[in-house]
């Protein structure tokens, strides 16, 4: 049996995915680059899918990967999320449906329910810097820029602060745009109204930039416009 034949093997009966080095490992290759360039080889042919998660690059079997790598995925950005993150015991900021992670994990299982391919995430809980969201359907790319709402501060009021966290969010949109004219782009906030009423003071700059907002609600559920 090659080794290509063994990645097939693997890959096929370990549906939660695994990365370049732990598959070298576990399948006791020479080095990591006899891992990485076939499953590169296999992503060309359409047999693998290549996925971003927490910075790493993860393999998995393309038939094995909707619907169920969704919930893969978020379990994964969850796990990351909680072990680099420090928050208070009592209430931990994860806790929140409108937590900027919880917000991105909900994208994302509704971006592969589309059949997007999720290229890349960031670490939200890191504050890992770079685009939130980097995702591919038909070859066309999605880049998505993710905020939550704030808890607020003794100083600062959570409606003060989200007009703060909107105006990131649409100056990313701005950035996103200038790097790249042919990209779909879009914004994710959770479902408030403050961050509603904003998005309706900028109509003109939705239609003028191109790109769509993504609204997460309390019950989980998703939405474009």
């Amino acid at each position: 049996m090659t080794i290509r034949d063994r990645i097939e093997d693997y890959l096929k009966n370990h549906p939660e995915g695994i990365n370049d080095d732990d598959l070298a490992f576990n399948l006791g290759l020479k080095s990591r680059q006899q891992a990485n360039s076939r499953c590169r080889q296999l992503e060309k042919e359409g047999f693998v899918k290549r996925v971003v998660i927490g910075g790493i690059i993860h393999n998995f079997w393309s038939e094995n990967f909707y619907p169920r790598t969704a919930t893969e995925i978020q379990a994964k950005i969850v796990s990351t999320q909680t072990k680099t993150t420090k928050q208070p015991t009592d209430v931990p900021k994860s806790s929140h449906w409108f937590w900027e992670g919880n917000v991105q994990s909900k994208v994302i299982n509704f971006l592969v329910s589309q059949k997007y391919q999720i290229r890349s995430v960031a670490d939200t809980a890191s504050h890992q810097t770079g685009i939130d969201i980097m995702a591919e359907k038909d070859g066309k790319k999605l880049w998505v820029s993710v905020k939550g709402y704030p808890q607020g501060t003794e100083k600062t009021n959570a409606s003060t602060q989200s007009r703060h966290w909107f105006k990131q969010a649409i100056f990313d949109i701005i950035e996103y745009r200038e790097r790249d004219k042919e990209a779909f782009l879009a914004v994710a906030f959770p479902d408030f109204p403050s961050y509603r009423n904003l998005a309706k003071k900028i109509t003109w700059l939705k239609s003028a930039a191109k790109f769509v907002y993504i609204w997460v609600k309390e019950d989980g559920s998703v939405s474009v416009e």
